[in-house]
């Protein structure tokens, strides 16, 4: 979907249209969806924010500010959702690998390696801040640019960069055993 036909549809939804509410949800649900997965590693969190990213949408489509790109909005609300719960509930659940993305090899040995990194790597960012947990999945698995984080999160340049130096480094740090 092109820029032209996500406006044109945010327009139809300020007029109340609910069928163009569903264009833009089927546009975008997987995508709000796989980061509020990564964000908060469990499927039913992930489940709930979705559905309450898209109920902010409605409710707030109004205050869509179109010079940005709209996926950069779901991001922000996304995000700030997913970082909230991570503040108010300390969930330490085991976590599943389906969302994050990792090549992995064609051979079955490069396919359990990149498994046990996947598990090894998500359960590391378990243990990060919420704030590093955040930059570090926009930055390094949503790969977002620093300017487009910034918008997200409502974090500076030099907060984003030290919050994921921090985040590499304990990462790093925890992986650092199984080079």
């Amino acid at each position: 979907m092109n820029s032209i036909q996500i406006d044109q549809y945010i327009k139809l939804c300020l007029q109340g249209d609910t069928n163009a509410f569903r264009h833009l949800l089927s546009e975008y649900q997987q995508m709000v969806y796989t980061l509020a997965f990564r964000m908060l590693c469990n499927e039913t969190d992930a489940e709930d924010v979705t559905q309450d990213v898209f109920i902010k949408v409605w409710q707030n489509i109004g205050k869509y500010n179109n010079t940005y790109k709209f996926s950069t909005w779901l991001y922000k609300i996304t995000a700030n959702l997913c970082y909230d719960r991570l503040r108010s509930v300390k969930n330490k659940e085991q976590v599943g690998l389906s969302g994050l993305t990792i090549n992995s090899d064609t051979d079955i040995l490069g396919s359990i390696h990149n498994k046990e990194l996947k598990a090894l790597i998500l359960q590391t960012t378990e243990r990060l801040t919420p704030k590093q947990k955040q930059v570090f999945i926009l930055s390094d698995i949503e790969e977002l640019d620093i300017k487009e984080i910034s918008i997200i999160t409502q974090m500076s340049p030099s907060q984003i960069k030290s919050n994921l130096y921090l985040a590499r480094k304990y990462i790093k740090s925890k992986l650092k055993p199984y080079e």
